[in-house]
């Protein structure tokens, strides 16, 4: 209640509206009444005048202010239905991504556009966090410094952009200005000294010709140390058996004693802070990022433009300690403390642009080409095939994947003025060809060495005895492949491609000087399962100048990604302390059939939004809308299948126990979703005699819940497993569904002032404790409801050098971490996936203009 009494008093006090004028002193939201991009293809459309909402987020102040550095923690403390946490709360290689979500829908259920192009998504397919089993997009691959600012349109826009835009789009807008140089350079440290992070930022701009041409670059070069997990300094401390007495399966006994352990440690020079927990801080990394806008006219009317970049990240992993006491997973002659497995990713993102846009006759035309790839490398560290005995190496080269996505456009346009009141017509096509890849790692990275074939003798009819294949079974039972993550094999090996035709008209017609009415309707054939058609409506009716209503109602889809169809790979999940290796089995693969799960099919959504945007005083703005949007059939990972089951075919069963693993999970249209809310954004500015106050409000209130599960024919006794207490928690309670952002910035010709607090609603998660039949056990983590705190003060040494100095977090706010650990043995952390902050951080940034 105290929340929605906050936002009424804003109401009331004409604080709340929807954007910021432009200025340098503003805050972050643009006016209302700039022309918009994304969610309207009408040159005369506005975002006060459009039929659903869009935020329209200008980047500069944010920069000049803000603690946070990258894009996706930029959007998430000034965006309410936006959600980002650091990647490390995945598991594995998703841990070098921050994914992104809107309203509290899929990552894979938004579509990302720059400069209005579809861009395309990572090859890595995530675990834990915002994405389980999904893939998603790496905005951070677009240098921040280059962005001029971020349109979010929060609305079903599929019959408009095609699959993906469920929740709704992000439309990256390029930086075009020129001669100009801007340098920045930010640094930040994390409560325990911890997590150093740095980012450098150039840009320039210059013209081509005089004849408005122009080319901006822009680079960045960002690292971050290793954070430990949030908490108190004693977070992710081991409390149970290091070197003996049961480690991995119980705690101490009779016989071994803490006492022994502890003496142990002191012979071998060690405290228990060397086995403490690394996953849920963040990754050591370093990002190299290049970008590029450009555009030359070629003659009146006629304009050549092209814009893309490229980016390198390297991101280290690093998961739970090998303990020396875990028999089947260590080699004590090799590591004699246990060890620390390390994921390397390296990761390269690339893209590029090139279109021609201009007028024939009376008609806009925009024809283009856009071109993307993601490719994910993993080496693993500090490591070993447990399997291959003394030896095993301790480095692995676990394979590789990547995606591209190449997308050629052709877009026309014509708003004719004189008929009703103005009528733009808009229509087009697209011809889209997706890839994916997987390249096998070494064989050490995936072997299990003690593998052994067992033989039955048998005889033929005239008595002659032979010997016949009865199977395979492990002789000395310790884990194979790399430990962390397990190398992709050959049979994991696969190169596919699909193509996407798709043909769309899109009309807006003010029917009157009122009223607005638009309309769009879309069709698309995918190579590899069909046909889909979509449509939205939506229409805006103005009551008076400073008041008027809107509304939509929209068809969606989204075609599930092609490493949803054939991602295969081996890792290892922590169940009560214990570590099982566990598959992931393509949904084409040979279990997946004798199983009884089906071939993925495309989600299906409906939505449909209503609001009121105003301006109900000088330099106030408001906009409130609710939305309703509900999935069908959406794509997600099953619980865990366990190869001990008797319950399970004995053909599964053996399936599941030749790829050297006990459990495995399968992709499955598995569950249909429904979730509504409501959303605020408002804003208001006082005009000063030496500068400016603005405030800047935003609320997102929101339920998800699972409307129905989708159980194969023959698989009714494993509904709890083929949909899973951490897959319902997953899309339902794993992230906030409340959050609050309220903001002051002050600003002089010498001071810039900036205090915020943004509200995260509760959480709660749920881990896996084994897979017992037929309803496995789970642990269930809440964490309580925060506010957290950014201050900042800038002071301008010149007009053009500003000094900034500030804190995220301000007050320390973890959250509830008293709760026990899933094992038990370890003292329990937070939750990062609530906010995403490790504690207060305070950071420094000094930024030149010339």
């Amino acid at each position: 209640m105290r929340i929605f009494t906050i936002i009424i008093l804003l109401l009331l006090t004409g604080y709340y509206a929807p954007a910021q004028s432009q200025e340098r002193d503003s805050l972050t939201l643009r006016r209302l009444g700039e022309v918009q991009i994304v969610g309207s293809r009408s040159v005369t459309r506005t975002r006060l005048n459009a039929p659903v909402p869009v935020d329209i987020i200008d980047l500069r102040s944010l920069q000049e202010n803000a603690p946070q550095i990258s894009l996706t923690q930029l959007l998430q403390y000034i965006s309410p239905s936006f959600h980002s946490v650091n990647g490390s709360n995945a598991g594995d290689a998703g841990s070098a991504l921050n994914l992104a979500q809107l309203k509290g829908l899929g990552v894979d259920q938004l579509l990302v556009l720059v400069n209005g192009k579809r861009r395309h998504k990572s090859s890595n397919v995530n675990w834990g966090g915002l994405g389980n089993g999904a893939t998603g997009y790496d905005l951070n691959a677009i240098p921040a410094g280059a962005i001029e600012r971020i349109e979010i349109l929060r609305d079903g826009a599929a019959a408009q952009y095609g699959s993906d835009a469920i929740a709704g789009v992000i439309n990256v807008v390029l930086k075009k200005s020129t001669d100009d140089i801007t340098i920045s350079s930010t640094a930040s440290v994390r409560r325990r000294g911890d997590g150093l992070t740095t980012r450098t930022s150039t840009g320039y701009g210059f013209k081509l010709g005089d004849n408005g041409g122009y080319l901006r670059l822009t680079a960045e070069f960002a690292t971050q140390a290793v954070a430990l997990p949030a908490g108190k300094t004693d977070a992710g401390l081991y409390n149970g058996p290091i070197y003996g007495g049961g480690a991995n399966t119980r705690g101490y006994d009779a016989i071994y004693t803490k006492e022994t352990d502890d003496a142990i440690l002191v012979s071998r020079g060690i405290d228990r802070h060397y086995f403490d927990q690394r996953g849920g801080g963040a990754n050591r990394a370093k990002d190299a990022l290049l970008s590029f806008n450009a555009a030359i006219p070629l003659k009146e009317g006629v304009e050549l433009y092209t814009f893309g970049g490229i980016s390198h990240r390297n991101s280290e992993f690093t998961a739970v300690y090998r303990l020396p006491g875990w028999t089947e997973r260590n080699n004590a002659f090799l590591y004699p403390d246990g060890f620390l497995p390390e994921m390397d990713n390296t990761i390269t993102d690339k893209s590029i642009a090139i279109g021609v846009k201009g007028k024939i006759g009376q008609w806009t035309t925009d024809l283009s080409n856009v071109y993307g790839k993601n490719d994910f490398g993993n080496v693993i560290d500090n490591s070993l095939n447990a399997s291959y005995g003394l030896k095993s190496p301790t480095t692995f080269d676990a394979g590789r994947y990547n995606a591209s996505q190449n997308t050629a456009g052709l877009d026309i346009s014509r708003y004719f003025e004189h008929a009703l009141q103005g009528i733009n017509v808009a229509f087009g096509g697209q011809y889209r060809v997706e890839t994916y890849q997987i390249i096998a790692g070494e064989e050490a990275s995936y072997a299990k060495a003690d593998l052994r074939t067992i033989y039955n003798i048998d005889t033929t009819a005239a008595g002659v005895p032979y010997q016949s294949a009865a199977g395979l079974i492990a002789l000395n039972g310790l884990s194979p492949g790399s430990q962390i993550h397990a190398g992709f094999r050959p049979a994991n090996e696969v190169n596919v491609n699909r193509a996407v035709t798709a043909g769309y008209v899109d009309i807006e017609a003010n029917i009157t000087r009122r009223w607005l009415l638009s309309a769009a309707v879309r069709a698309e054939h995918f190579s590899d399962f069909g046909n889909v058609t979509t449509w939205k409506v939506a229409s805006r009716y103005s009551l008076a100048k400073w008041l008027a209503f809107r509304g939509a109602y929209n068809m969606g889809f989204r075609a599930p990604d092609l490493a949803q169809f054939y991602y295969t790979e081996t890792s290892t999940t922590f169940q009560q302390g214990r570590a099982v290796d566990l598959v992931t089995a393509s949904n084409k693969s040979a279990a997946a059939r004798a199983l009884g799960i089906p071939s993925l099919t495309p989600e299906r959504s409906r939505g449909f939004s209503a609001g009121i945007t105003s301006e109900p005083a000088p330099r106030a703005e408001l906009s409130i809308d609710a939305y309703h949007v509900e999935i069908d059939n959406r794509v997600g990972n099953t619980g865990n299948f366990s190869a001990l089951d008797t319950n399970l075919p004995e053909d599964v069963r053996s399936l599941l126990l030749q790829t050297g693993t006990t459990q495995a999970k399968f992709f499955y249209n598995a569950f249909s979703t429904r979730t509504k809310g409501i959303e605020f954004t408002g804003s208001y500015k006082i005009l000063l005699n030496k500068g400016s106050l603005s405030f800047l409000a935003g609320a997102n209130f929101s339920k998800n819940e699972v409307s129905g599960v989708n159980t194969p024919k023959g698989l009714e006794t494993y509904r709890y497993v083929i949909f899973s207490e951490a897959e319902r928690a997953r899309v339902t309670t794993n992230i906030p569904q409340q959050k609050v952002t309220l903001q002051g910035i002050y600003n002089s010709r010498k001071w810039n002032l900036l205090l915020r607090t943004v509200y995260f609603g509760t959480v709660t998660t749920a881990t896996a404790l084994n897979a017992t039949f037929p309803r496995p056990d789970y642990f269930f983590q809440k964490l309580p409801a925060i506010w957290v705190t950014d201050l900042s003060v800038g002071y301008h040494i010149t007009p053009q050098l500003l000094a900034t100095i500030g804190v995220n977090n301000a007050f320390d706010v973890l959250g509830d971490y008293t709760a026990p650990a899933v094992s038990g043995l370890r003292n329990p952390t937070v939750v990062g996936i609530q906010n995403g902050s490790a504690g207060v951080q305070p950071f420094a940034r000094l930024l030149a203009k010339f």
